[in-house]
């Protein structure tokens, strides 16, 4: 029998930074597992350091499920950690490391609980495990090309993927929520840029390209468009209505000044509502000069922006162009995708289920992450996830 704790500090220490994100010693060990198991994966990617994993576990009915994580990881200062962050050191009934969450935790139960399944012979539906390299850089060479290329087809499945959490401090509080992830906001990265010339730093000017992105900036830090209901947010608020936890009708809405005013208030009253019900607008990188002295002659900035259901990538970038454009700075989109999500169906019911069985007080409720996972690409080939 697998031991759960001992493959995810295995798992754990094998360094998976992205980047460079090389996932070869993570895939050997999963597969090794797996062929100790009796099972049979398949490795296959874009590139040898970035190596991906299909297995058939056992079942032949479908629609089947396919159980997915990815095995990189985000770097790690070792220098903000109280243990070494690839140590998976083990301290007062917790796991320390890179990863642990995101997402080799997963990645660890998901691989035990269909070892267990395939020694058990319980299996009628299809299953698969999957693992996935690049995610932690937007996914192209990992599940993009794993979905791209598959050795075999999955034909009719569901997918169980990350984002999804279980919590108690929103919504008021007071009881156990669950939060399925069927949709997800789109990511629009966007570099601003500024040019000018080139001066000393005792004689600036306004049209210094420093200053005019500074300026371009803010506009965007401080920019704040109406709320607005998209039916991923409907069916979460349906559902928070009927549990008692909040008051609002959506059902009973029609747009107009009044819906604005009532999701204000419902933002203001549950902050964590309120990147929901509009697009958002995060700085995350600022570079221009080389000098203290020196005014320099470009100056360059990105932000984030993640945008609901009903908007597109490019609509977005043009409204953060004009609001910049009497300032002369440039606006380029470095990447983008449209929000995606999966409707609620049998999958959902049965999590529902599961999650009940075991928390019998929770609230389980329909999400849209403000994230975005591996989850569009499984959605692509027609794989509610």
């Amino acid at each position: 029998m697998t031991d759960p704790v001992a493959l995810l500090q295995e798992y754990i220490r094998i360094d998976t930074t992205n980047p460079p994100g090389d996932c070869r010693g993570a895939a050997e060990l999963l597969c090794r597992t797996l062929r100790g198991g009796g099972l049979y994966p398949v490795t296959f990617g874009a590139k040898p350091e970035k190596p991906n994993i299909l297995c058939h576990v056992g079942g032949t009915e479908e629609p089947g499920l396919v159980l997915i994580h990815h095995m990189d990881v985000v770097p790690a200062r070792a220098e903000e950690w109280s243990v070494p962050p690839f140590s998976a050191e083990v301290r007062d009934g917790f796991m320390y490391g890179r990863g642990t969450v995101d997402t080799k935790g997963l990645g660890a139960a998901h691989w035990c609980a269909a070892l267990r399944a395939s020694r058990e012979g319980i299996l009628r539906r299809k299953l698969f495990l999957v693992a996935n390299a690049d995610e932690e850089v937007g996914g192209g060479e990992g599940a993009e090309y794993f979905v791209r290329n598959l050795p075999t087809p999955i034909g009719e499945a569901y997918g169980l993927n990350e984002g999804g959490v279980g919590v108690t401090d929103i919504f008021g509080g007071g009881g156990k929520f669950f939060l399925l992830n069927m949709w997800e906001k789109g990511p629009v990265w966007m570099q601003l840029s500024a040019a000018g010339r080139a001066g000393h730093g005792s004689r600036p000017s306004a049209k210094d390209a420093p200053a005019r992105l500074s300026r371009a900036m803010a506009r965007v830090a401080e920019f704040r468009e109406q709320p607005r209901l998209t039916e991923p947010v409907r069916e979460m608020l349906r559902v928070l209505r009927e549990k008692g936890f909040v008051d609002l009708d959506v059902d009973a809405m029609r747009g107009g000044p009044a819906e604005a005013e009532a999701l204000e208030a419902l933002a203001e009253k549950f902050p964590e509502i309120d990147p929901l019900l509009r697009n958002t607008y995060a700085i995350t990188m600022l570079n221009a000069g080389f000098k203290p002295n020196v005014i320099p002659s470009s100056a360059a900035g990105t932000v984030d922006a993640r945008i609901v259901p009903g908007e597109e990538p490019e609509a977005v970038a043009g409204r953060v162009q004009a609001l910049v454009a009497d300032l002369d700075v440039s606006v380029e989109v470095l990447f983008a995708e449209r929000p995606n999500g999966s409707p609620m169906g049998p999958l959902y019911g049965a999590m529902e289920k599961a999650i009940l069985s075991i928390h019998p007080d929770a609230v389980v409720v329909p999400y849209m992450s403000t994230g975005f996972t591996d989850s569009r690409f499984f959605r692509s080939i027609g794989i509610p996830t």
